[in-house]
């Protein structure tokens, strides 16, 4: 029995990863049949990969039996009624048969379960809230009481129709996250990792704290592909992790600095976790400008972690790995650095103006061909179909993940409440710009607890951007006003983002810390701390854009200055180190330089670049000096 059932899922998952391959070459189908198939094929892998495991055989055998069983005839009913349910009923008027009540029961049942069986309890524990506030509605007081839905109303719209679990987020999943997800594969199983860490360990390895150097400049690397934080500290982490351990740093600092390391995934183009394609769904802003908009406040995240071990790396004296030591990335790169032009093809497909989906799929396909030309990188068929299968687990957690948060979208619009909350946070707010900035913050950060940063974002889309779009076209600055709706997005997925190393939820720092054998609540903390720039980035873009990019050339480039100074005070001001350790005095000098970097004004701005250059030019003379004195002195 137990043979059978791996043959079934080698067939699931191939076909799960052929189908979007297919779809990617020959277009996407019918909007509902797109997403149901994408969905019902994960919903099998899910609950064959993950069965359960109670203390009885018998009761796991009938659970295991029953969510498949339920699986089969709740979304078999769907396909066999397509025509139907699309060219003859009318969503939310033609009434539900008891059939399809007790279908749609089992399904919305099913899809929480799998959420929780790979995402843990928190996002199928708020989507069930929200659809039994469906029904509370008329009990409920203030902005919350709305006139109340029946059952058959909740079930039609999460099971007949593309505005809850079939909603948008489903549709990115089915349509772009999962075709991304399988570049990823079949890049890492042709060899390109083995590439990225040899050039990592070759161009930082050698220098002062080289191991957390390496960890930041391969999380950069490996994230643009994956998109996926706790995916990174368990992939680039087991090889940095134990290496930083070993030049000295504390096993907390170690994983701390994966785990910030990692998060940048969330924001690296030119994949950017999941956030980014869901992005491109609501707002309409092309895939390809949404990752030129995050360029710059990438690197200036992953140049403030790296600021931060530098300095701690100097402080305590740590030096990097012998050179002979390290991998010859030259002759690495030589050997594979062919399997880099796949993602140069991809990128200019997208800079041509071609769909993701269109450009990712001609780029799996050119790995293929391009990794034949060296044998050493040969994809052979069965590393093909090793890819495949990595490719469509890898899809698991993100179709249930992106459902679940459907349903709990499709209860913000049906029953009103995101209308109504935008009204009172911007009432809250009176206008006032930080303070909206401010409580969308706090909001993100407290809906997004336990959230995957793909779920807190689709959860902020019907709660706080409504209304933070509105404040920022009110604020009367052109340059904000005409960018409220992509200024207001990139706000929320940055704190969405930063949720996986953010205290108490934290999961990238957990993984980190259990790779590193540390605290987990420690190694948050310390990712935190090293992390800072991406608590103060948000806030820096939204009240001046060219941080984004958008802007004259002499706005960008005051930007582009003030970023990477700005970056420096402040590590400075958290390590108290710059060539020696400095007292409270020179960290205010630096604390007073950032701050004016960050006020959205060009004079404040230049204020701040002379104060941290003066600082760095004095603090550099002083070191000279105190070595020529002790020249003399011997």
């Amino acid at each position: 029995m137990q043979h059978y059932l791996k043959k079934l899922v080698l067939f699931i998952t191939y076909a799960f990863g052929f189908y979007h391959l297919y779809t990617g070459f020959f277009g996407t189908f019918e909007t509902f049949l797109q997403r149901f198939v994408h969905l019902s094929l994960a919903m099998f892998l899910i609950f064959l990969l993950y069965p359960y495991k109670t203390g009885s055989r018998i009761i796991n055998r009938i659970l295991n039996s029953t969510t498949i069983l339920l699986t089969i005839l709740s979304m078999g009913y769907l396909y066999l009624n397509y025509d139907y349910i699309l060219g003859e009923r009318y969503p939310m008027i033609t009434p539900l048969t008891t059939m399809e009540t007790l279908l749609g029961i089992a399904m919305i049942a099913l899809v929480l379960e799998a959420t929780r069986k790979l995402a843990g309890p928190s996002l199928p524990i708020i989507a069930l809230l929200f659809l039994l506030y469906g029904f509370a509605g008329p009990y409920l007081p203030g902005i919350l009481a709305h006139a109340g839905y029946d059952l058959d109303s909740i079930i039609d719209l999460n099971y007949m129709g593309t505005e809850g679990t079939f909603g948008i987020p489903l549709g990115a999943s089915a349509s772009y996250i999962a075709l991304f997800i399988l570049f990823g594969s079949f890049l890492a199983k042709s060899g390109l990792g083995t590439l990225l860490m040899d050039l990592s360990l070759g161009l930082a390895g050698h220098t002062k704290g080289g191991p957390a150097k390496v960890a930041i400049i391969g999380s950069a690397l490996h994230g643009m592909l994956s998109g996926s934080a706790v995916a990174n500290v368990m992939t680039v982490g087991t090889s940095t992790i134990p290496l930083m351990k070993k030049t000295g740093y504390k096993a907390h600092f170690a994983g701390g600095v994966e785990a910030a390391a990692s998060a940048g995934s969330q924001i690296m183009p030119p994949v950017m976790g999941v956030i980014a394609f869901i992005m491109t769904q609501y707002t309409g802003i092309p895939y390809i400008q949404i990752a030129f908009y995050a360029l710059l406040p990438a690197l200036l995240y992953f140049l403030g972690i790296g600021v931060m071990v530098h300095l701690e790396a100097a402080k305590h004296g740590m030096e990097g790995i012998p050179r002979k030591e390290l991998p010859d990335w030259k002759a690495s790169l030589k050997r594979r650095g062919h399997l880099l032009l796949p993602i140069v093809l991809m990128l200019v497909l997208l800079i041509l103006g071609y769909s993701p989906s269109y450009s990712v799929t001609y780029a799996i396909l050119s790995i293929i061909i391009i990794s034949a030309l060296r044998k050493e990188t040969r994809m052979k068929f069965q590393m093909i179909l090793d890819a495949l299968q990595d490719g469509a687990k890898g899809m698991l957690m993100i179709a249930a993940a992106t459902a679940t948060a459907g349903m709990i979208s499709g209860m913000f619009g049906l029953t009103g409440l995101g209308l109504r909350f935008s009204v009172s946070l911007g009432e809250l707010a009176g206008g006032n710009l930080l303070l909206a900035l401010a409580l969308t913050a706090l909001t993100s950060f407290i809906l997004g607890l336990g959230l995957p940063p793909s779920a807190s974002y689709i959860v902020q889309i019907a709660v706080s951007i409504p209304a933070l779009i509105s404040v920022l076209e009110a604020t009367g600055v052109d340059s904000i006003a005409a960018n409220a709706v992509l200024l207001t997005h990139m706000f929320v997925m940055y704190w969405a983002s930063v949720g996986v190393i953010t205290p108490p939820d934290a999961l990238a720092a957990f993984a980190a810390a259990a790779v590193a054998d540390a605290k987990p609540m420690l190694t948050a903390m310390t990712a935190t701390r090293l992390a800072f720039v991406a608590y103060v980035i948000p806030f820096m873009f939204v009240l001046n854009p060219a941080y984004l990019l958008i802007g004259s050339v002499g706005d960008i480039a005051l930007a582009i200055s003030s970023g990477v100074l700005g970056v420096v005070a402040f590590g400075i001001v958290f390590q108290g180190y710059i060539h020696h350790r400095i007292g409270w005095f020179r960290r205010a000098w630096a604390l007073a330089a950032g701050g004016l970097i960050i006020i959205p004004n060009p004079l404040c701005n230049m204020a701040g670049i002379g104060l941290i250059v003066f600082l760095l030019v004095f603090s550099h003379l002083y070191k000279r000096n105190e070595a020529v004195s002790l020249n003399r002195s011997l």
